[in-house]
């Protein structure tokens, strides 16, 4: 083996070490909620005070209604856990598009804000629909009175299952900027998954949500009406 080539595979196992350690603990359940069926898990992110979250719940209403909620920014303070502000600053298009946020914290805490970009996707098989979240710190400039949120990713992800029912998951991890006292941290990656999800769960019902459609975005009974058309 050549010098060159011994480097080459000890940088790549050093590379994949360090992957490794990287790597998120495993999902705790740190809240079951069997009443209003809601379930948040948290991980252990390494280098990060906060814990990611993973809120779970079932919801029965057309993949379109959760689209077309997530769409109406007028309303995302309504039912989005301790969001005082959301603003649609740019829409790139359809599918993808950037809002500033700010999150209202307790006092003496400073608030934080946010500038995240939302891609929509559908998956053709399963007709489940991913909204993968980013935050862009230096989209837009910074407020003295708020603190930028250095970095956020996650996902909103609706999987249609039996009796038109839809598996709705809501993960998030994102860096708060600056410390936070252990008592908001270890409430903010549980209270936000929850009463987010709850909230959701009353505002996606509505008639204007339920009976929304989108020419991108597709209803799983709609892939048995084209099965029926082709075989007639």
């Amino acid at each position: 083996m050549s010098a060159f080539t011994r480097i080459l595979t000890g940088g790549a196992l050093l590379l994949t070490s360090l992957v490794s350690f990287a790597q998120p603990g495993e999902w705790h359940l740190e809240k079951d909620d069997a009443k209003k069926d809601i379930k948040v898990y948290t991980r252990e992110v390494p280098g990060s005070e906060l814990k990611e979250f993973r809120g779970v719940t079932h919801i029965k209403a057309p993949v379109s209604a959760f689209v077309a909620l997530l769409k109406d920014p007028e309303q995302a303070t309504s039912w989005m856990h301790n969001v005082k502000k959301f603003d649609s600053v740019q829409n790139i298009s359809d599918l993808e598009h950037v809002v500033y946020i700010i999150n209202d914290t307790p006092w003496p805490v400073t608030n934080r804000d946010a500038y995240v970009r939302s891609t929509f996707s559908q998956n053709p098989e399963t007709f489940a629909v991913t909204v993968a979240l980013k935050g862009e710190a230096d989209f837009g400039a910074k407020n003295k009175d708020l603190i930028r949120m250095p970095a956020m990713s996650g996902a909103w992800t609706f999987a249609p299952q039996k009796d038109g029912l839809v598996e709705v998951t809501y993960q998030v991890h994102a860096n708060p900027g600056g410390s936070l006292p252990n008592w908001l941290v270890n409430a903010i990656v549980v209270d936000t998954p929850y009463n987010t999800l709850a909230n959701l769960q009353k505002k996606v019902v509505d008639q204007k949500y339920l009976k929304a459609s989108f020419a991108y975005i597709k209803e799983p009974g709609q892939k048995a009406q084209m099965a029926d058309q082709q075989a007639q």
